[in-house]
């Protein structure tokens, strides 16, 4: 009986690896992806995609975009969907792959009525990002990002090294980012809304933290503790003069259009 049963499941798995390979189109399998991780005004795009035996997955190029705007490109993902998943806690779908001069890694469980997803980023290039080729936050860095994502909820980490930025300087508003030389925090969003819970930012002679910063319809308020050290360039003790509340400590507000930023 127990040789019987093993001789069914190995016949069952050899026909579910030949209806993945063979009997599902490739184009029909690359559109369930893209639409996974879809929504909220987020498109993703595969290039050069392909199935591999064993429920696997090659893609050459995948773009993440908001409206016509790049926000990210991956090149080189290898990844797995596990249908043994489906019959325990929902469909598990996994890959990796290169960003920006890091790595990437995600996975997503689809459920009835849900879709868990979780990322990890590792030590990209700022300066490689695609979301900042025409954003006010310029330089050059090394960046790890973790989050979770859940029915349109999540948070993320962030952690940002060997920084070199430049200044801030639009609409009367003035942030010393050339200052900085790692940026650290958490957040959280939902829906369109995001909130940072707190960042701290490190720099040999400059210390902050941001404070009740929200992004929300399409604008952001928060503000940014300033704590100076002697060493601080006169040039820019200078342009932070308006925001001083006491000897070395300023206080800026953030406020204005999200696109004015991105």
């Amino acid at each position: 009986m127990l040789r019987k049963l093993l001789i069914v499941l190995v016949l069952v798995s050899f026909a579910a690896t030949g209806l993945w390979y063979a009997g599902i189109p490739d184009r029909w399998a690359a559109g369930r992806i893209e639409a996974l991780f879809s929504g909220g005004g987020i498109r993703t795009e595969l290039y050069g995609f392909r199935k591999t035996p064993l429920f696997g997955f090659e893609v050459e190029e995948v773009r993440v975009m908001h409206s016509r705007k790049g926000l990210l490109r991956m090149e080189g993902l290898s990844g797995r969907v596990d249908p043994l998943s489906l019959a325990v806690f929902g469909l598990k779908v996994s890959f990796s792959g290169r960003l920006s001069g890091g790595t990437v890694s995600a996975g997503a469980v689809l459920r009835r009525d849900s879709v868990e997803v979780s990322f990890e980023v590792r030590s990209a290039r700022l300066e490689e990002l695609d979301l900042l080729d025409s954003s006010a936050f310029r330089g050059s860095g090394s960046l790890d990002l973790t989050g979770t994502i859940e029915d349109g909820r999540g948070e993320f980490y962030i952690d940002m090294r060997g920084l070199a930025l430049e200044d801030i300087s639009m609409d009367g508003l003035y942030i010393p980012m050339g200052s900085f030389r790692r940026i650290k925090g958490a957040g959280s969003f939902r829906g369109r809304d995001f909130r940072v819970e707190a960042v701290s930012l490190e720099g040999g002679d400059v210390s902050a933290r941001i404070r009740g910063l929200v992004f929300s319809k399409g604008y952001f308020k928060g503000r940014l503790e300033v704590l100076a050290g002697e060493g601080l360039p006169e040039a820019r003790r200078v342009l932070l003069e308006p925001y001083r509340q006491s000897r070395n400590y300023y206080v800026i507000p953030l406020k204005g259009r999200v696109r004015d930023l991105l």
